[in-house]
């Protein structure tokens, strides 16, 4: 398809995004209704691949600046997880409340908030290909296909997941408008947004 391989890390994205969602909405149904939590996002999922629900360490990785593939059969480091999650929640959750996002941005768990870059003007990602090319040989680097624009990967509570992108031209400081959807009704429930190296304040 004409430009079609502009939007393959932003769809490859959205699909990792909702094979995490889905792998943590198996473990909830195991564990009374809870998702799993922890100190970080690397510790959520080293739950789940201690559980059986992932089997491939790679899930958790996306190609960013300071990020490097995970080696099967090591725990989950910091470097090797590309994701943030939300600690705290569980089966009663709202639906529109976030579960796993691609890391490098903050949000606020509260109606119609934005997801706002802690990289400007976004941060970057990209796919590491399977193959490398003759310079990236030579240089002993991985060759990365790297976005074309800025954006965010997410999986929902509702088990639906997009990628939602960012207008240069109406938010030009790279927020992604409604993040969170006016409609989310904390209930007076407290969300913490774990990055791989801890929780964000």
């Amino acid at each position: 398809m004409p430009g079609g391989i502009r939007s393959v890390p932003q769809s490859a994205s959205m699909q990792y995004a909702r094979t995490i969602g889905l792998s943590m909405f198996a473990y909830a149904n195991d564990n009374n209704g809870a998702y799993p939590d922890g100190n970080s996002s690397t510790e959520v999922f080293q739950k789940l691949m201690d559980g059986g629900y992932v089997t491939d360490p790679t899930l958790f990785y996306l190609a960013m600046p300071g990020k490097i593939k995970p080696v099967p059969g090591q725990k989950l480091k910091p470097e090797n997880v590309s994701w943030d999650v939300t600690g705290g929640a569980d089966m009663s959750s709202p639906d529109e409340l976030p579960l796993v996002f691609m890391t490098g941005y903050k949000i606020s768990y509260t109606p119609g908030s934005a997801a706002v870059p802690l990289v400007k003007p976004y941060p970057p990602f990209g796919l590491e290909e399977p193959y490398q090319n003759w310079f990236d040989w030579l240089l002993r680097r991985p060759t990365i296909h790297w976005s074309a624009f800025g954006g965010i990967a997410v999986h929902y509570k509702s088990n639906t997941a997009k990628f939602m992108i960012f207008g240069p031209t109406a938010n030009p400081n790279g927020t992604i408008p409604n993040f969170i959807s006016p409609d989310f009704k904390p209930d007076g429930k407290t969300y913490r947004q774990l990055t791989p190296d801890g929780p964000l304040p």
